[in-house]
Order: C-alpha cells, then structure tokens, then sequence
C-alpha cells in the first residue's frame, strides 16, 4: 500500500491547545495535514509514562508483554539501578519486523532506543541528543548511541549545545526574559536545554531523512512534554497559585514550543514528499484549562497527573481520506497499521487493531500467531548486550535532570529495592489497564503489606478487589486502611514539628550567615551559604529533604473523606444503594470538583430509581469534563432508564469514540438501537461487549432475547443461552465472599520504620552541613543563643583499638553513650562500650542528637550516616589492615562462626574503601579528627592520654587513661606500625 512511511511523535501533544492556536493561524503545517488527512483522539494507557508507552506504540502490545515497565531497572547483576534500555525489551519493534521484511529504517530518538539497534538503516538512540547536565561540563558522544558507527562522526556535529542558542532563539519564549534574573530563575536556562535537544533531534532527522535511503522512519520528540511540565502551569488563563510577575513572563512558552514544532512538521513534510504516508502521534495529552492540577501527588512519576488520557493522531498520504476524523483509536493500533500499510500481517498477540476507517478503500489485513515466532535478521541486541556502567550513570542523572525520577538511594541495595517496587507497582497497573485485575490483585496485596505508608498500593487494591467483585475483601481492606491511615498521619504531623523546629532554627543560622556574606562579598565560600529562591526566600532545605517534607505533608493531610468514598464503591458492589450514597455524601466536600465522582454518584442513584438527580449529576460530571468516558457511559444507562433512547444512543456513541475498547458502551449502545426497534444493529453492538469482554453475562442475555424474539435464529438463540448459563454456574458464589488475601494490623513501629524524620535525611548539600563547616560553635542572632550538640565519635575499622579508646576515655572522666547491651568476652574482656543505635545509623540517626557531651563508638563504615547537624570530634583508630584482619578471624573463631568467603586481599580492600570514605567524609564536613596509632598507643599510653586531652580541650585524668590499656590484648602482631 505505502513506499514509504514517516512516524512522527510529539509527546505529550494535545488537541485542546493545538485547536486554540490553529484558530488563529499559528500552526499551518498541522492544519494542511489535518486537511488533506485523516485526525482524531488516540487514547493512551495507564500508567501514562513515556517510556512504556512509547514502547506500547513501536510495538503493538502492552507493557507486560513487551517488558518496558518504567523509567529504571536493576542491573543484570542486581547490585545498582540503570536507566531502562530497549535491551529490557521482549518484542519486537515495528523497525524489526520490517527489518525481516527487508525494509531500511531511520529512527532518531525514540524512547527507549538506547543503546541503539544493529538494524538495516540508521538508528540514533535517545541518548544521543541529551545535553550536558551544566552548561560547563564535558559533553563527550555516549558510545552506543548511533548503528552504525561510522554514522557518529557524520552527524556528531549536528547536536545543539544550549549556549549555542542566542537572545533571538529564546526570546519569542519569554518575550520579557530581559527582566529575569536568571542567577537565581534557572527557568530560562530549562528552556535553553529543551529547544536545544529538540534542534538536535530535528538536525540530526533532517540529514538522515535526506542522505539516507529508507522505508519507514521513527523521529521521537520529547519537547512540547518538557515545555508542558515546566511551564503548563503559566499558560492563559492564570491560575490563582501563579504570580503576576511568573505569568508575565513565562506564558507563552508551551504555545511557542508547538509553534516551533509546526515549523519542524513543515520541514519533516517537505522532504517527504507526497508519495510518503505520514502519521503524526501522540502518546497522550496535557491538561491545558481549569483540569490542571494545583498539586501533583507525592510519589514517583507523581507529574503524570498532569498527562490527559487523549493524544493526538493525524495521518496523510496517497491511500488516507481526506478530512475525515476518526474515532476510539488507541496507541496500541499504531504498529498493527503500519504493517497493514506494508502489506504485512499483524500479530495475533498484538493488543491493538488495524484502523481500517483511515483508508481510502478497505485494507487487505491478515495475521499470524506472532512475529516473536518468525525467524530471520530482525536487528535486535544480540543475547546477553547490555550498556556499561558508564553509559548507566550518564542516562541516571540525566532522568534526575529531567524530574523523571528522584536521585537513587546511595545505599545500592535500597536504591534497587525502591526501583524494583515501583517497576511492580507499574505492572500492577498495566494489568489493571486490560481488565486483568486478577493478575494486578497479588502484586498489590503484597506492595501493601511491605510498604505500610505508601498509601497508593492500597487505594489501587481497593480498587482491584472491587473491579474483582470481592466486596468482603474490599470492606476489609478498607477497615485495615483506615487503622494504617490514622496512625500514618499522626506519626507524619509529629514528623512535620520537627520540620518546623528545624525550619526555625536554620532561618536564624541563615540571617546570620547573610550578615557575613554582606560583610564578604568577595568571599565565594560565603557566598554560597547565602541561598536563595527566584523569589528571594532562603532555601533552608535539601532536595533529599524536601522530598521527604512533602512525603510527610501527604501522609498527614489524609482525610476520612478517602475512605468514605472508596466504602462506598464497597457498598454500591454489595447492592446496599443507600449506604453507598450516605458514604459518599460524607466524601463529597473533597471530592465533587472530580468528575469520577459525579460518576459514581449518578451511578447509584440510577440504581435507585432516582433518574433525574442522576442524570444532573452525571452532567455536572461532564461539565467538568466534557471528555470523561464513564460519565458518558453511566449517562446512556440513565436515559435508558429513562426511555430516552435515541439519546441514551448518542451518549454511548460518544464514549466508545473516545475509548473503543469499552464493552459498558458498546452494551448501552445495543440496549438503545434493540429498543428503537434497530435490531442488527443492537446485536452487532452486544458482539463487540463480548468480544471485549468474553465473560459479560448480559451482553449474551440480550443477544439471546434477539435471535429468540426478533432476529428468529433458535440455533443461535440456543448457543447465546448456553453461554449464559455457563457464565452463571461458573460465576463467584456470594455466598464465600471471602478474600484470598488477609490484612494484618500493622504496629507503629512498622509505621516508624518507613516513615523516618526529617534528621535522618540530612543531605552533604544541604544549607545545614554548609553552615557547619564554618558555623561557630554558638551563634549569636538578636539575643538569641542557638547551639549544636557536641558529640566525640570514637570510630574506625572493626578490630582496630576503638573498644581500648572508649575504655581510655571512660577511665579519664569522658560521659560515655552505651547501653550496656553488648557484655565483655574473651575477644574484649574490658567492655565494648557499645550501643546498639549505632548499629542502625543507617535508618534512624536522629538519637545522636541525645549524645550532646557524650562519646559515641561509631565503626567507619557507618560514619557516612551521622547527622550533619551535630559537632563533632573524632577519634580515629589506625591498625594495619593485616592485624586487623587476623583480629576479627580470631575473633570469629572464638565465637563459633565462620568466616567470610573473600580472601584476605579482597577483605583489605573492602577495608581500606571503607577507611578511604570514612576519611573523605569527614574531611569533606571539616570535622576535627585526631588518628591515633593502635601499637603506638599500647606502648606509650601517656602520651596517647595527653595528646586526646590536648585534642578534646578537656581535664580528663590521663594517668588513669594509661592504666586502662593493657598491653596483652595485643594479640595480633605485624612487621608494620601503622595503617
């Protein structure tokens, strides 16, 4: 059908805006398209994230059948987090399966094409046109990132660095840019990145479209998202929470970066040419008007709250109607058409359809099982290619960058942990996106119960066990959610005082370093404490810290209102109307500007007879939002309800438009057209419910009653009967009901865990540690006197003399923090002075505070996880390595247990890390440190005694000090004197 073909996406490309500047002339490109074409909504899926989605498009399946199921994932090995790369992937993309075909292909950008496949063609990966994470930094070509690669000397040169761009590329975004401090508004600069890698991305398609020979050809463009997500929030009409000045100058950066696509489109149609088919997509949309959200929920990927369930879909060429629309295509159809234009089967496993409403006659369309089982060069990653560790951390920050994801965990096995929860939370959801909540149900139930304060694992369970039928479960879970809520949230506002305990105090460190910054201006160390926003406030707070604030604020402000409305879905599915429509009178000052619940609502209502309160409040719904399938869908029952049919048929209509795949619809529609006596119609309508939902008992009812009573076909009439009866017997009983899942208490200590304080994430960058650094020991500010505790830390490698040091200090008059939990042996037969805190630094460090003038023992490895906030002192124990390894081999072997399976040199090497870090902390944070020689302390105990007096500036009893040492626990021996 096609010689060539150009996709063409637009991430996050929208009609509602598109339709506004196309009305005024401002994007002529996409309007001779839409013209000469075939337009209309292309839904997206759930969850909304680019890289699945984007994936959903090139290959014709959901995510849990092409394995893409976020923005990162383990390694291999297991033991870090990478970005996630088409090598995940397990399918095919439409650029290999045309690879087979012996089709040449050019992509450029599509996400995720990293690292870039060995296919017949050209592709450039996404990682190609990713810019420098600061404007400084080196910007070397990433490897992998263009096949082949004699292409990477050809068009390295095409990328766009953003202090290429001048004040005439960026002005027609901020037309009164003139006026923003950008030294402290790094809005501007954001800009500067955006169009920057949108030129390279449009450059480096360009050249390959016109020096390349090719087939079909991807080119993926991820700006009018960035624009969108940065600047949506200033677009006209200004919201309350905007400020004048910001809506000044940031409102008409989304229009502008459509405008600049329509320009790229013009460019892209141009070389072209007529005889090649172009579509133009989006994955899904961008709220624009009084739907965009004031807040974005507090968890990962929470900014996709913003996405719109419609993207856009336009299409052009020899064989598509001319200005024609069409309707209920989604992005899983994309690939299955593509290969229809080529003359090729679809897959049978594919999830989506051939449009065949876009052509200009009906298309030959035929299948095979699946392309997966079809051999052949298909320019796939060979068994067992991955990315190297490099290319990982680049891709990583760069997703940081870009508020994809937050920074991972320092800590690898946490940072793969979360990674790996929030890979099966997005399943859980893909699942439930193809009504196999079955599938979804397990993966939440146990999310649910390993993360006790991640409240959105439970909102999604209700949500599946309801869906499921399974009421009593729902009712329990909601009781257990309650419980969990409750106590989540008190412990959260206990949480937030501290935050403002801490707010204040850092506010008055702040003010005082200000004063020495105004005294200093030339002291660039200085300078830096004094941050601010670009509204001149303080930033009184990490990244890491504010992340956990807002995590705090959402769990504290949860409200019994969400569980009334989620209890009464419970009761509306256990056919208790009234206790449905009380609890959700109860939820309703909270949720009525939502228009799921005016679905809801108008839902029960119709099912208690109350036909035209349902009715008003399903069309209170839609005037919220005019594009809600559900409420379009309940209000077709209604009007059947009503009798109103031929409006209950347009209704119908109008939801399977916007959402094709949606058996309610197609079944409301059947019950119009069998009332309005349209009886082929009704049946054709009840087959599409059952083909899209094969266990839909009514639909086989009605179509029953048709070929019984109107359509005189028994055999048939027979066969829908059977049906039915079947789906009865095999039906749930009612009268079991009962969960397969069971919804334990939780404990507040469970709670605690995973809800830690706002000193425990303490971040190196922070305005604390920065203060710190050169933060007299007492700060005075308007008479007031603000003091950090001081604590003397004892640490060093296990085995290396830190339980001879406590003993010293403990004998020379020095307040020791230990509980005493840890007794004297035969390995240390005069105490440990140990407490076992320490040994949980990692997740609760804010008892440190507690130890003000006392010592602690901290072992190096765990130094890391003190609390910034504190003064320290500390006493560094040196022994050689080799001593020490002997010392904790003997030790183990007195105990009973077995050694490590590393060898000694491995063993010394994780030390000397260890130690290596240890110092590099402590010197980073300009901690005192005093390193004290193990053999030289044995054998001359004074001196040791004095120079730690002299260090800690305190009258401590130095012989007695020396008398606590005992040369005879000096058991393992080297040639060497230090370490």
């Amino acid at each position: 059908m096609t010689k060539k073909l150009l996709l063409i996406g637009w991430d996050a490309a929208d009609w509602k805006v598109i339709n506004a500047l196309m009305a005024e002339g401002k994007m002529p490109a996409l309007q001779r398209m839409i013209q000469q074409g075939t337009s209309g909504n292309l839904r997206t899926l759930q969850p909304p994230l680019s890289p699945m989605l984007w994936t959903s498009i090139a290959t014709g399946k959901r995510p849990f059948k092409h394995g893409i199921y976020g923005f990162t994932e383990p390694t291999p090995k297991g033991d870090a987090v990478q970005p996630i790369t088409n090598v995940s992937r397990t399918s095919k993309a439409i650029w290999n399966i045309l690879n087979q075909n012996d089709h040449r292909s050019v992509v450029v950008g599509w996400w995720p094409s990293h690292p870039a496949e060995p296919i017949r063609g050209t592709m450039v990966s996404d990682m190609f046109h990713k810019s420098p994470a600061r404007p400084g930094a080196p910007w070397p070509l990433k490897a992998n990132c263009v096949h082949p690669q004699e292409r990477l000397s050809e068009i390295g040169d095409l990328r766009v660095h953003p202090l290429e761009l001048t004040a005439e590329d960026i002005l027609p975004f901020v037309p009164d840019g003139s006026e923003i401090d950008q030294t402290i508004d790094g809005r501007v600069a954001s800009i500067m990145k955006i169009t920057a890698e949108c030129s390279t991305v449009h450059a480096t398609a360009t050249h390959l479209l016109q020096e390349e020979e090719w087939d079909f050809s991807a080119v993926y463009y991820d700006a009018i998202d960035h624009y969108c997500h940065g600047f949506m929030k200033f677009r006209p009409p200004q919201q309350k929470s905007v400020s004048d000045h910001d809506f000044k100058m940031y409102r008409n950066v989304v229009d502008m970066g459509y405008m600049f696509h329509d320009m790229m489109l013009q460019q892209l149609l141009d070389i072209a040419g007529d005889e090649t088919t172009v579509m133009l997509i989006s994955d899904h949309g961008f709220h624009s008007d009084h739907l965009r959200p004031e807040a974005l929920p507090n968890e990962p990927a929470g900014p996709a709250k913003e996405h719109r369930d419609y993207g856009i879909f336009v299409a052009t060429g020899p064989d598509i109607k001319a200005g024609h629309q069409i309707e209920g295509a989604n992005l899983l159809d994309i690939t299955p058409t593509i290969l229809t234009c080529y003359g090729l089967p679809t897959g049978e496993d594919m999830d989506g359809r051939v449009l065949e409403d876009i052509f200009t006659s009906q298309p030959n369309t035929t299948a095979i099982e699946s392309w997966e089982h079809v051999e052949g060069d298909s320019g796939e990653h060979p068994p067992g290619f991955n990315i190297s560790a490099e290319e990982s951390q680049a891709a990583i920050e760069q997703l940081v960058a870009l508020g994809y994801i937050d920074a991972p965990d320092e800590d690898s096995s946490k940072a793969v942990a979360n990674c790996t929860r929030e890979l099966e939370y997005n399943l859980a959801r893909a699942y439930m996106d193809a009504d196999m909540h079955g599938e979804a149900a397990p993966i939440l139930h146990r999310l649910y119960r390993e993360y006790p304060v991640e409240l959105r694992f439970g909102i999604k369970l209700a949500s599946a066990l309801q869906s499921l039928g399974d009421y009593n479960g729902l009712r329990n879970l909601l009781e257990n959610m309650s419980d969990r809520w409750r106590e989540a949230a008190l412990l959260a506002r206990n949480h937030l005082q501290e935050v403002d305990e801490l707010t204040i105090e850092r506010q008055k460190l702040w003010d005082e370093f200000k004063k020495l910054d105004d005294a200093n201006a030339d002291d660039a160390e200085v300078s830096k404490l004094a941050k601010v926003d670009r509204r001149g406030k303080p930033v009184l707070f990490s990244d890491d810290e504010m992340l956990l604030i807002r995590k705090l604020r959402s769990i504290a402000k949860v409200n019994p209102q969400s569980i009334a409305y989620l209890s009464s879905t419970a009761a509306a599915g256990s056919g208790d109307f009234e206790g449905a429509l009380a609890f959700l009178t109860k939820a309703q000052s909270a949720n009525r500007g939502q228009p799921n619940f005016h679905f809801h609502r108008g839902n029960i209502l119709t099912s208690l007879g109350r036909l035209e309160e349902a009715e008003e409040s399903l069309l209170r719904g839609l005037a919220i939002d005019e594009s809600h399938p559900d409420c379009l869908m309940a209000l077709a029952r209604c009007r059947v309800e009503m009798g109103r049919d031929q409006d209950a048929l347009k209704d119908a209509q109008k939801a399977i438009a916007l959402q094709y795949h949606f058996p309610l619809a197609h079944y409301y529609a059947g019950v119009s057209h069998r009332s309005m006596g349209e009886f082929d119609q009704a049946a054709a309508c009840f087959k599409i419910a059952i083909s899209q939902n094969p266990n839909f008992e009514e639909a086989f009812t009605g179509l029953a009653e048709l070929h019984e009573t109107h359509l005189k076909d028994d055999a048939l009439a027979s066969e829908y009967r059977t049906a039915e009866r079947e789906l009865k017997n095999n039906g749930p009983d009612p009268d079991e009901g009962a969960t397969p899942f069971d919804f334990d208490p939780v404990t507040t200590e469970q709670i605690r865990e995973h809800l830690p304080s706002i000193h425990d994430h303490a971040n190196q960058e922070g305005l604390e540690p920065a203060l710190a650094n050169t933060a007299p020991e007492t700060v005075q500010n308007e008479g007031d006197t603000i003091s950090r505790p001081q604590v003397i830390i004892v640490s060093g490698l296990p085995r290396s003399g830190t339980s001879m040091m406590m003993q010293m200090l403990a004998a020379g008059g020095v307040p020791i923090f230990t509980d005493g939990q840890r007794v004297p042996d035969e390995n240390n037969p005069k105490g440990y002075y140990e407490v076992d805190l320490a040994k949980g630094l990692a997740k609760q460090n804010s008892w440190v505070h507690d130890c003000d003038g006392k010592c602690v023992k901290v072992v190096a490895p765990l130094i890391g996880y003190l609390p910034s906030s504190v003064d320290y002192r500390v006493i560094y124990m040196k022994r050689p390595v080799q001593e020490i390894i002997r010392s904790q081999a003997n030790m183990l072997e007195r105990l009973g247990k077995e050694s490590s399976d590393m060898s000694d040199e491995q063993i010394g090497k994780v030390m000397l890390d260890d130690a290596h870090r240890a110092f590099g902390l402590l010197s980073m944070h300009q901690n005192r440190v005093l390193s004290v020689n193990y053999a030289e302390s044995i054998a001359d105990p004074q001196t040791t005694a004095a120079s730690i007096a002299s260090f800690l500036n305190m009258d401590l009893d130095e012989k007695a000090m020396a008398a606590a040492v005992d040369p005879t626990l000096h058991r393992e021996k080297s040639d060497s004197a230090s370490g």
